[in-house]
């Protein structure tokens, strides 16, 4: 029974961790406080939750809540060695509330013992004196693009130093006029998160290649001017950034292209029904599609809205699944338990989501499920 109920216990925090990842790379977002206060309950270290609910505070205006977040957020990257993330969160931090000379002390010593020296960015950041580091801060921009979007061209001047706080971006290079196909070199942090040819500083450069999103991104940048006015004040900048190139510049002559397998995960139609939601309510139906697969569950949109009373009614009751493979030659049939219910946005669009843990099934609905989710999730 013990084993049991750890078995269920873990099933269930699987599922909270996937709706946490999807918070991450954003495909789904949360406007709710409560439901990020409850998800750090379960993941109190995650930074990226932190975050999260950092920015919907200093949305809804809460800017003494968000600056504690902020906060919170900058010390868990830092000590998960994630420099440029606890730069940025500090950076958002200090835009809302000042900070005074022990604070910006306490981080900049913090962020020199954790940093772990391991890609060139790092090493740079490693390099910098007190108030170069905060020099940096205060210049740098931050900003998110969606999917898709193309970041710089081939021909454009090369105005900007990008880093690469969140997603993945794809580079397209077009080495000569003879060559049809672009080459693909996928910058995904940590190993590629910074691009931008502004160095040497005195010489302007034109792009030689297109770089686009792959997936929801959150840049931070400083200009070539930005850069100027900082080695013209600091002048050990610019041997920092003249080794930080050189070593992007190692980089990419030891990995000329560089091809990363995605998963894609492709949502599958459902029809559910929930028993006994209510007492003159037997029986519960909706269609909609599953997200986040597995032997352990599902996570469920619903294709229409569900009012708040009822969302909270579904919770702890009973629910059955049918699920169509793609040739809809067979169904499965599953039965699970409703552990959450919630609304969140997917795809910039509202809709309502359960997560459903599954009973246990016997042992050849669970080979054909895990073949399933495999065939579906797997695909590179």
């Amino acid at each position: 029974m013990a084993r049991e109920a750890r078995k269920r216990l873990n099933e269930a925090v699987h599922l909270q961790s996937s709706i946490v990842s999807q918070i991450i790379d954003g495909s789904i977002t949360i406007d709710s406080i409560g439901e990020y206060q409850s998800m750090l309950k379960i993941f109190p270290d995650n930074p990226y939750l932190h975050r999260a609910l950092a920015d919907l505070l200093a949305r809804r205006r809460s800017l003494a809540a968000a600056v504690d977040y902020y906060d919170k957020t900058a010390v868990l990257f830092a000590q998960s060695g994630m420099v440029l993330q606890a730069v940025v969160a500090k950076m958002l931090q200090w835009q809302i509330e000042n900070p005074d000379l022990k604070a910006i002390k306490h981080f900049y010593n913090m962020l020199l013992e954790k940093n772990p020296r391991s890609t060139p960015l790092r090493m740079f950041f490693a390099g910098l004196s007190f108030n170069e580091l905060t020099a940096i801060i205060t210049r740098l921009e931050r900003f998110i693009l969606p999917a898709g979007k193309v970041v710089k061209k081939f021909g454009d001047v090369e105005a900007n130093l990008y880093m690469v706080v969140s997603g993945s971006l794809i580079r397209r290079t077009y080495p000569s006029s003879s060559q049809f196909a672009p080459k693909e070199n996928l910058i995904e942090t940590p190993e590629m998160e910074v691009f931008g040819e502004v160095f040497p500083l005195d010489k302007e450069q034109l792009s030689q290649s297109y770089t686009e999103t792959t997936s929801r991104v959150e840049l931070a940048k400083l200009t070539r001017e930005s850069l100027i006015q900082l080695c013209s004040q600091y002048p050990s900048v610019e041997p920092a950034l003249r080794d930080l190139f050189d070593s992007l510049s190692g980089m990419a002559a030891n990995h000329h292209v560089k091809r990363r397998m995605r998963r894609h995960p492709i949502p599958v139609r459902i029809r559910l029904e929930i028993m006994h939601v209510r007492d003159r309510m037997p029986r519960y139906s909706a269609s909609g599609f599953a997200r986040d697969l597995s032997i352990g569950g599902a996570c469920i949109l619903l294709d229409e809205t569900v009012e708040p009373d009822l969302a909270r009614d579904m919770i702890d009751k009973e629910a059955r699944i049918v699920m169509s493979l793609p040739s809809d030659a067979m169904a499965l049939n599953i039965r699970g338990t409703v552990i959450w219910s919630r609304k969140l946005q997917s795809d910039g669009e509202a809709a309502h989501a359960l997560g459903i843990q599954f009973k246990p099934m016997p042992p050849n609905l669970s080979g054909l499920l895990l073949v399933f989710a495999d065939n579906l999730y797997h695909a590179s």
